[in-house]
């Protein structure tokens, strides 16, 4: 029975409330993981407050990486050609960071630890997650649909043209994908080895069913750096430190090698005679206009949160290429930087310059290298890589629902990791 006058209790309670809705809401509302998560930061705060006899201190190192970024974040208002746009991202980024660095402060510092109800609730939501997303998988997102007011005679083809209904759900996939290793963690402390097979291989058909190409990267990469960390911790955060460093450091210039010189088309025929997906084809030229302008202020920086008000950002190509049948067709018409370049490197480079991608790299080294920590679970390197694989490859830097998410995944993995026995 849950004690109301016991802070651990509540604590717990916040947890168990979080743990049981991310998934289920995650489906149809991925925008929703900024409510869902500042009510739990909110709730801790409130806890916290009301423990008379709590002490709570934030520890310097990511308090003096946070700082330092968002120094130079407000610093590049002095050479941002549009300024108001970069203030209007600050304030609610030093209260979405500040707010996660609490709770996962909170967390690790107060020994919170998963309750078998904790374990059930993760395995329950993930159940209904799982049903939910095969339901829509066979009646062509009904409930998708329905909860939206979509017509059923709108094209869906990703390919074409027209809405891409199974688009709206590809962000709970990722929830999923990210959170399905503390679930098959939990399922195999409780010896249900059928369940946790079911639920990789259902996991697995949804990413095939849906087109998610970058869950399955990002599972793969999840799944080698467990096993890696399973025998040798230090050597697995020596890996993921060195490829965060390399990836975030080294992209623009390993773009820049593949696409110098080369024109749009010239770019959508190499990729579409690879049989790349549009979407891939699009994310390809997106880097190209972005590695551009990144070099154009290598060291400064355009600017935060300036990337879609670049020059020629908004401006509209007409992609064409010639068919097997030496037919030239037109694959798509898009912009070159519709909302954000889909990768934090080329981001944090256009936006930050080089100056930024050094602090990020810094810090974001020091912080993987905790991982090799001997009460650190395999099962957070899983995590850890998803999310910094689908930094890489989907999500903007600055979404707050993707930043509410890493915390959210992040805050839920620790406590169910550090588990009561």
């Amino acid at each position: 029975m849950l004690n109301w006058q016991n802070k651990d209790d509540l604590r717990k309670y916040a947890f168990n409330f979080t743990t049981l809705f991310i998934l289920p809401i995650a489906i149809f509302s991925s925008k929703a993981m900024v409510p869902l998560f500042i009510l739990l930061a909110v709730a801790l705060i409130a806890l916290n407050v009301a423990d008379k006899d709590r002490k709570f201190s934030f520890p310097k190192l990511p308090v003096v990486a946070f700082l330092i970024l968002l120094l130079w974040a407000i610093a590049s208002l002095l050479w941002t050609f549009d300024s108001g746009v970069s203030r209007k991202l600050i304030l609610p980024l030093i209260a979405l960071f500040g707010l996660g660095l609490f709770v996962l402060i909170e967390i690790k510092f107060a020994s919170l630890s998963a309750s078998e109800i904790t374990e059930k609730l993760l395995i329950f939501g993930a159940v209904i997650t799982i049903a939910l997303l095969l339901f829509e998988s066979v009646t062509g997102s009904w409930l998708t649909r329905f909860g939206r007011d979509l017509p059923w005679h709108e094209v869906i083809n990703p390919h074409t043209a027209g809405i891409n209904i199974e688009a709206f759900l590809k962000n709970g996939i990722v929830i999923l994908s990210i959170l399905l290793w503390p679930i098959m963690s939990a399922l195999v402390r409780r010896r249900h080895f059928l369940g946790t097979a079911l639920s990789f291989v259902l996991t697995i058909y949804l990413v095939f069913r849906f087109s998610a190409a970058a869950v399955l990267i990002a599972m793969t990469a999840s799944v080698i750096g467990i096993s890696i960390s399973h025998f040798q911790r230090k050597l697995a955060s020596i890996i993921i430190g060195g490829m965060f460093v390399i990836l975030l450091l080294g992209t623009p210039f390993l773009v820049y090698q593949f696409t110098a010189n080369k024109s749009v088309n010239e770019i959508g025929q190499f990729s579409y005679d690879l049989k790349l997906p549009n979407s891939a084809i699009s994310r390809l030229l997106i880097w190209q206009f972005a590695t551009q302008h990144i070099f154009e202020k290598p060291f400064l920086g355009w600017g935060m949160n300036t990337a879609r008000q670049i020059p020629g950002s908004g401006e509209k190509y007409t992609l064409k290429v010639d068919t097997p049948n030496n037919k030239k067709i037109v694959l798509f018409r898009e912009s070159f930087l519709p909302l954000h370049p889909h990768n934090a490197s080329l981001q944090i480079w256009l936006e930050l310059g080089a100056v930024g991608a050094i602090i990020i790299a810094v810090f974001g080294w020091i912080f993987i290298r905790k991982l090799e920590d001997d009460d650190t679970d395999p099962v957070l390197f899983g995590v850890v890589i998803s999310i910094l694989a689908f930094n890489f490859i989907s999500f903007g830097v600055w979404q707050s629902w993707w930043i509410s998410t890493q915390f959210l995944c992040l805050g839920l993995t620790l406590v169910i990791t550090r588990r009561n026995v």
